[in-house]
C-alpha cells in the first residue's frame, strides 16, 4: 500500500470535515485574491496616472469653491514660452445622469481648446478632435457607461444634472474611450454648459478646477509652487497637486480603500491559518494511536512524517484551489466594471495575487503537518510491550 493510497483513504473516513475544511481554505482565499488584486489595480492606476505630468489646481478651502475662468490666462502667463507647461485646461463638475436612473456619472465640462491636449491620453484622433471643435455639443465618454447603457460613437445622449439649476442636456457622441485608466468619465464641452447656464438667467463661467499638462517632471514640481506662490494672499488661493495625489485623495473620501483592502487580507490569512490549521491538527491528533502502529509495523519515522504533511498539504492546497480558480477565471475571463472607481475601470486578475495566496495555503499546511502528535513513539513503544494489543 503506498502512502498516496493511504492518503486518499484518509480523506474519505470523514468526508464532511474535509469537505467543510476545504471550504475554509476556498472563500478566505477567494476574498485574498479579489482584495490584493484590487490594491493592485490602485496602484498601477496612480502609476499610469503620474506619467501623465499633469497638475490639478483647485481652490486652497475645497474643491467645491469655484475659482474664476481668468486665473487660466494667469496660470498660461508663468509659461508664455511653453518651456514648462503644454497647455490648461479649465474644468467644471456637472454630475450628470441619465434620466429616470440614480447613477451619477463622473462628468466634467471642459475647456474645448485645450481638453484634447492637455488629455492626450484619451488618444483623440484628428476626425475626432475635428468633431469635438465643430459641435458644441460633443462629448467623449468613457467604456463602462457605454457599455451599460448601449451608447456608440455618433449616438446622442441626454444627462440631467445633480447639482443646482439642475440642467437637462443633450449631448452627440464623438468618441467612445477604450482604455481602463479613463473608463468611468464622460467629458463634454464647457462652453456648452456656460451657455446653457445664461439661458437659465445664471452668468457663471468659473471652474472648480483647472488642469495643467507639464514638459516634465521637473517642470511639473516647479510650476506647482510657482502657481501656488501666484495665488497666495488672494480670495482665489489655490492648492496644486498632481493627479497622482488628487486622485489619491478623492478616492480616500470614501474611506482609505487601500488600506482596507490591505488589512482585510491580512485578516483572511490569519483567519485561515487558525481555524484551517488546527482543524487539521485536530484530525492528526485524532489517530495518534493509528500512526503508532504504522510505527510499531516498521514504518519508518520518515515515511509517518511525509504522510502526515502530504494529507496536510494535499489539503491546503486542494482547498485553496477551489477559491483561488474559480475567482481568478472569473476576473480573467470577465473583469468586473468599478463604475464608481475613477482611474479603475475594471477589477482584473492579478496572478501576483493568485501566487501569493498559494504561498499562503503551502505555509498554513506545512505548518498545521510540523504541529503534527508529538505522543506516536510513547503508543509504539506500549504497543511493542503489547499494552495495546486489546486495541
Amino acid at each position: 500500500m503506498t502512502l498516496t493510497l493511504v492518503m486518499l483513504k484518509n480523506f474519505r473516513r470523514n468526508p464532511l470535515r474535509v469537505a467543510l475544511t476545504a471550504v475554509a481554505f476556498a472563500l478566505p482565499m477567494a476574498i485574498f485574491v479579489a482584495a490584493i488584486s484590487m490594491v493592485v489595480a490602485l496602484n498601477e492606476a496612480s502609476a499610469n496616472t503620474e506619467k501623465e505630468l499633469r497638475i490639478g489646481v483647485h481652490h486652497k478651502t475645497s474643491l467645491v469653491n469655484p475659482l474664476p475662468e481668468g486665473m487660466r490666462r494667469k496660470i498660461e502667463g508663468l509659461d508664455p514660452d511653453r518651456t514648462r507647461l503644454t497647455g490648461v485646461c479649465g474644468m467644471r463638475w456637472f454630475g450628470g445622469r441619465v434620466p429616470n436612473t440614480q447613477n451619477t456619472l463622473t462628468s466634467l465640462a471642459a475647456d474645448a481648446d485645450t481638453f484634447p491636449t492637455v488629455y492626450s491620453d484619451t488618444y483623440m484622433q484628428p476626425a475626432e478632435i475635428a468633431a469635438w471643435n465643430k459641435d458644441r455639443q460633443a462629448c467623449v465618454v468613457g467604456m463602462n457607461p457605454a457599455e451599460e447603457y448601449g451608447w456608440k460613437t455618433g449616438d446622442r445622449v441626454t444627462l440631467e444634472s445633480t447639482v443646482p439649476p439642475y440642467l437637462q442636456l443633450e449631448f452627440h457622441i464623438v468618441k467612445v474611450l477604450d482604455n481602463p485608466e479613463r473608463a468611468n468619465f464622460f467629458w463634454f464641452r464647457r462652453d456648452y454648459l456656460v451657455e446653457s447656464l445664461k439661458e437659465k438667467g445664471e452668468d457663471d463661467p468659473r471652474c472648480n478646477i483647472f488642469w495643467v499638462k507639464c514638459n516634465s517632471a521637473q517642470s511639473l514640481r516647479s510650476l506647482q509652487k510657482d502657481i501656488d506662490a501666484l495665488f497666495a494672499n488672494t480670495p482665489d488661493e489655490t492648492k496644486s497637486e498632481d493627479e497622482n495625489t488628487f486622485g489619491a485623495n478623492f478616492i480616500q473620501m470614501a474611506g482609505n480603500i487601500p488600506g482596507l483592502m490591505q488589512a482585510m487580507s491580512v485578516v483572511v490569512v490569519v483567519i485561515v491559518a487558525m481555524v484551517a490549521g488546527n482543524t487539521m491538527m485536530m484530525s492528526f491528533r485524532e489517530r495518534t494511536r493509528e500512526l503508532a502502529v504504522f510505527k510499531a509495523i516498521g514504518f519508518q519515522s520518515r515515511k509517518v512524517f511525509q504522510l502526515v504533511v502530504g494529507e496536510s498539504l494535499l489539503l491546503a492546497l486542494g482547498g485553496s484551489l477551489l477559491g483561488i480558480v474559480p475567482i481568478s477565471l472569473v476576473l480573467w475571463l470577465h473583469p468586473i466594471p468599478m463604475r464608481q472607481m475613477g482611474p479603475v475601470g475594471s477589477l482584473e486578475i492579478s496572478w501576483m495575487a493568485a501566487g501569493i495566496s498559494l504561498v499562503i495555503a503551502l505555509v498554513v499546511g506545512l505548518a498545521a503537518g510540523f504541529g503534527r502528535p508529538t505522543k506516536p513513539c510513547v503508543y509504539e513503544q506500549q504497543m511493542r510491550c503489547g499494552a495495546l494489543s486489546k486495541d
